[in-house]
């Protein structure tokens, strides 16, 4: 069972901010940050979905 988040959070601005922050850096911090926005961007699109439903 997935619990719904919290409506404070928005995973797109999240996503984009942590992308931003990947841009600024390098080596390993620059990948954790691209995952991180990768993992976002998943939760953005699961939520558009579970809207479409």
């Amino acid at each position: 069972m997935i619990a719904v988040m919290s409506a404070e959070y928005d995973p797109e601005s999240e996503a984009e901010a942590a992308m931003k922050r990947a841009a600024a850096s390098e080596g390993a911090d620059r990948q954790r940050l691209i995952q991180l926005a990768l993992a976002w961007h998943q939760l953005a699109r699961e939520r558009r979905g579970n809207d479409a439903k």
